[in-house]
């Protein structure tokens, strides 16, 4: 029994600290952060958290398991996270790669442009190994996303299958066969109570008949509408050019399908 106690505290010494961390917010695999940095970054994790709803992390790894960056980032999101919409930025020391991997809602906020942003917020402080300023620099292009971008404007791009998905064909609502369904169910529940009426009073149709011919009756009148006057307005109504409809477009975001099934947008930078 003493044994085992030694070698679980024994794990527990060698696990980094931010591993530790409740959600899996910050995770300072590769030793790369002060903890003054490290509680910055959590702090600014939260606040993010709080705001979109979504799931943040940050993550920093020196042993990719043999993955590239990007695929590394999606085995980890799929993982540890709990939410169907979040974003997770890396540094990975393996493949000397910074990244960003959005997923779910996330996807229409980080757009291409939006990525390519963070990307260049990061890559700007991995060059000079400030890796505590790095991740939030982009985290930092992550929130401005969320405050800058309309989803509703935006649209992904499925480079696995060459689909385009629109914001609102991303959420359409109920589709036609469950709203059939849902119809066929409600005229069966409607029969069911119909006949349960019948039943219960024996209610026969076409045994009587009311005489409306006889106890009927109808009157009309005639009404005359004669033209006062009349006034014809003309209204020129200009083209739409294609300067004035192209203002205020959307972004698109280029996604693909991970290892773990899931969807996400985003990418990584060599440096």
């Amino acid at each position: 029994m003493k044994n085992w106690v030694l070698l679980l505290a024994m794990c527990l010494l060698f696990l980094p600290a931010n591993v530790l961390a409740a959600n899996m917010q910050l995770t300072d695999q590769a030793g790369l952060l002060s903890e003054e940095e490290g509680q910055g970054i959590v702090q600014q994790i939260e606040k993010m958290e709080s705001a979109t709803g979504w799931d943040i992390m940050a993550v920093t790894t020196e042993d990719a398991g043999g993955m590239d960056a990007e695929t590394y980032a999606e085995t980890w999101f799929d993982e540890y996270t709990e939410n169907d919409s979040g974003v997770i930025c890396l540094i990975d020391m393996d493949n000397r790669e910074i990244a960003v991997k959005a997923f779910g809602e996330c996807r229409y906020y980080i757009t291409d442009g939006r990525r390519d942003k963070i990307l260049d917020a990061g890559y700007e402080e991995i060059t000079e190994e400030q890796y505590g300023r790095t991740l939030e620099a982009m985290l930092a292009e992550t929130e401005a996303a969320f405050e800058e971008e309309n989803p509703r404007k935006n649209s992904l791009y499925d480079k696995d299958t060459g689909k385009v998905t629109s914001y609102q064909e991303g959420h359409r609502g109920i589709s036609r066969v469950e709203l059939l369904a849902a119809a066929i169910a409600a005229v069966a529940a409607g029969g069911i109570t119909a006949g349960s009426i019948i039943g219960k009073y024996r209610l026969k149709f076409g045994g009587y008949r009311y005489p409306m011919e006889k106890n009927g009756s109808v009157r009309l009148r005639v009404k005359e509408d004669r033209l006062v006057n009349q006034f014809v307005t003309h209204r020129h109504i200009p083209k739409k050019t294609s300067s004035s409809s192209g203002s205020g477009g959307g972004g698109t975001s280029t996604v693909h399908t991970g290892a773990g099934g899931r969807s996400s947008s985003g990418g990584s930078r060599k440096f």
